[in-house]
């Protein structure tokens, strides 16, 4: 099978590494034998002498990350649940950020025994993030040869040469203690894309698809293509001619879009919306990189062409980094706009009063970590939704010591009552991508909430004919015969996307999942029960996507648009409708989620044999078919416990009254 590449840069490697604890796996591990220096992880597994290029120039300067350990692990695991937990005395007692520092923060003393040793070694500190989190450092790559006992060299790599440690790296014992890992030694390692799908009308065309197979063209003239179909606005509208398949050769059109009041009523939020739980007085950050010009201006056009209001004065607020940087690493602004627009519409769509604060980060790599921390350490909202992250998990050090950042940030939104919600991905369990199955970090984390997706098809009447989870396979024509025919035996062997999910290599079992998840899932890699993605799910199939309105160099277009960066910010606007009543705020909502009643969640579950056209007649798809991952009764890894239902919100709402 194949598809194109659609979510973030960084590779993870796929190794088989023990779980440590509830937390991320290993950097600073183990110690150097004999040297009297501790470990901080591997090299990247393609720093290999067939792949080196030369070695870096020992006065090149690069700067880099040292992320700070943190004492303090089992006793903020064990405050989080005691805060999250419904059946908890102190559910919803949460701490403010100063508090949050006070009692768990690396110390001053920590950071000055950090910055000591830098300098020892000639290295320049330019910045302590706020809460100690880490410090940013730049040094010539002598000066990191010396200090990490490595050598830095350059590397051909995913066609570009970049720089990255031979070796290991490590550090002295007597900061072992202090310093948890580095990040920003392998160049380009932590980068992330936005997730954003379209429809794809000629695979081959908007991707670069080829068949597993290898088809022998027939002599003669090449078969007709039928006319160009429509999309539709509703199953069974149009539909287009293929090669006979499944005892037919007449097939639906895929659905043009869906607009946010028909995603209100599929989740059963119409009522409550119309009765005033609207989200008003709730805040959700919504955190990308960079800041389309005419997010606002968009948002507002875009609602009153579906008949929603538009932003009221002041419901609408940016704080944005700059200046802007990496764009070259990044696909440059106009890459992101089209994932920001989307996540802005998506939650002011489902949660028409809440205010919506968009934070856009300077860059797609360290910037986002440099944004959310601002977030936490401001609380500048309860809830936020972020569409990025990496293919698979990362298991390397560079990989591992951002993964600890990151966890470090989701640790402090759990204890201060925010909800982090990240999208599960789009390449299905990243088998496609030739890893192991796996789920991407940052939605393996268990203290965020994973979203997966699902294909929401409806009727003339709008309501719901079918809900798949969302995996889509094609089977490519081939009209370069007398007669058209499919490329592979059916259904195909093109995957193009799907929903992120499966078993995290990373953490073990949080405590709200050990009565949900099937141990065939959560033990999927051995006897040590795992965490598992996703939690809960949304739309995310571009196949039944939902419209956006958004300005780009040929004026203000509406357009359908997918993946579970739509999810999402679907299920956080459904979130904020849920927090308007309550005297606290979810917070952190994976133990609420999985203690609620399973009427206030609709298990999605196998429904076979759905197929589509394409509207140029390129291919005949499948729906919820092409990747390892399976659509079960119960929890499953595409679409977690379910999707929201018209109960879901009274769910939430009584437990926190």
């Amino acid at each position: 099978m194949q598809h194109r590449s659609v979510r973030a840069t960084a590779a993870a490697v796929s190794v088989g590494v023990a779980a440590v604890s509830f937390l991320v796996l290993g950097a600073g591990a183990a110690d150097a034998a004999g040297s009297g220096r501790h470990s901080l992880g591997s090299a990247p597994s393609w720093a290999t002498s067939s792949h080196r290029t030369g070695t870096l120039s020992s006065q090149q300067t690069v700067s880099f990350r040292v992320v700070m350990g943190n004492s303090h692990t089992s006793s903020i695991d064990a405050f989080i649940k005691d805060v999250t937990d419904p059946s908890s005395k102190d559910y919803g007692k949460y701490l403010t950020p100063e508090q949050y520092d006070a009692r768990f923060a690396p110390s001053d003393a920590d950071i000055a025994q950090v910055k000591s040793f830098l300098a020892g070694q000639g290295m320049k500190v330019t910045d302590v993030a706020d809460g100690n989190k880490w410090i940013d450092v730049t040094g010539t790559a002598a000066q990191i040869d010396k200090a990490f006992d490595t050598t830095m060299n350059t590397y051909s790599h995913g066609g570009k040469h970049v720089y990255a440690p031979s070796t290991a790296i490590s550090v002295p014992t007597s900061v072992a203690g202090v310093i948890s890992g580095v990040t920003g030694l392998v160049e380009g390692s932590t980068t992330k894309q936005p997730g954003v799908e379209t429809a794809a009308d000629a695979a081959g065309t908007s991707t670069s698809a080829t068949s597993t197979s290898t088809s022998t063209s027939a002599t003669g003239t090449d078969a007709a293509k039928p006319p160009t179909a429509e999309c539709s606005d509703y199953w069974g509208e149009h539909q287009q001619t293929l090669p006979e398949a499944y005892g037919t050769t007449e097939f639906n059109t895929y659905l043009c879009g869906l607009t946010p009041a028909q995603l209100r009523s599929l989740y059963g939020t119409t009522s409550a919306v119309a009765k005033g739980t609207t989200g008003k007085g709730v805040t959700v950050a919504i955190l990308d990189a960079y800041a389309s010009p005419t997010m606002e201006s968009d948002a507002d056009q875009y609602a009153e062409a579906v008949g929603d209001k538009p932003f009221a004065a002041g419901q609408y607020s940016e704080k944005v980094f700059q200046p802007f940087d990496m764009q070259d690493e990044c696909g440059g602004e106009a890459n992101w706009n089209g994932e920001e627009t989307l996540d802005v519409e998506a939650v002011h769509g489902m949660a028409p009063d809440a205010n919506v604060l968009y934070v856009g980060a300077s860059d797609c790599d360290t910037g986002l970590d440099d944004a959310m921390n601002w977030v936490v350490e401001t609380h500048a909202a309860s809830i936020v939704s972020n569409s990025y992250g990496w293919t698979g998990e990362p298991t390397d050090a560079d990989g591992q010591a951002e993964v600890q950042v990151e966890h470090a940030l989701a640790e402090q939104a759990a204890a201060e009552g925010i909800g982090l919600y990240f999208s599960s991905g789009d390449d299905g369990d990243n088998v496609i991508d030739g890893l192991d199955p796996q789920p991407d970090y940052e939605s393996s984390d268990p203290y965020v909430t994973a979203v997966g997706g699902t294909s929401e098809i409806i009727g003339k009447d709008g309501k719901l004919v079918a809900r798949t989870g969302w995996e889509t396979l094609f089977d490519l024509v081939d009209y370069s015969g007398s007669t058209p025919v499919y490329e592979d035996p059916l259904p195909g062997a093109y995957f193009y996307a799907g929903a992120g999910g499966g078993t995290s290599q990373l953490f073990t079992e949080p405590w709200y999942q050990k009565s949900d998840v099937p141990s065939s899932l959560s033990q999927a890699r051995g006897k040590t029960a795992m965490r598992v993605v996703p939690d809960i799910a949304a739309d995310a199939d571009p196949y039944t996507g939902m419209y956006i309105g958004e300005t780009t160099d040929d004026g203000f277009t509406i357009s359908s648009i997918g993946g579970t960066s739509l999810a999402t910010p679907l299920i956080a606007g459904i979130q904020a409708l849920a927090q308007q009543g309550r005297k606290t705020a979810i917070g952190f909502a994976n133990p609420l989620l999985y203690s609620l009643p399973s009427t206030a969640i609709t298990d999605v579950t196998p429904h076979s044999g759905l197929h589509f056209a394409s509207l140029a007649g390129s291919y005949l798809g499948t729906f919820d078919a092409g990747d390892t991952q399976s659509t079960a009764r119960g929890y499953d890894d595409e679409t977690g416990l379910g999707v929201p239902n018209s109960s879901f919100i009274t769910a939430e709402d009584r437990v926190g009254r």
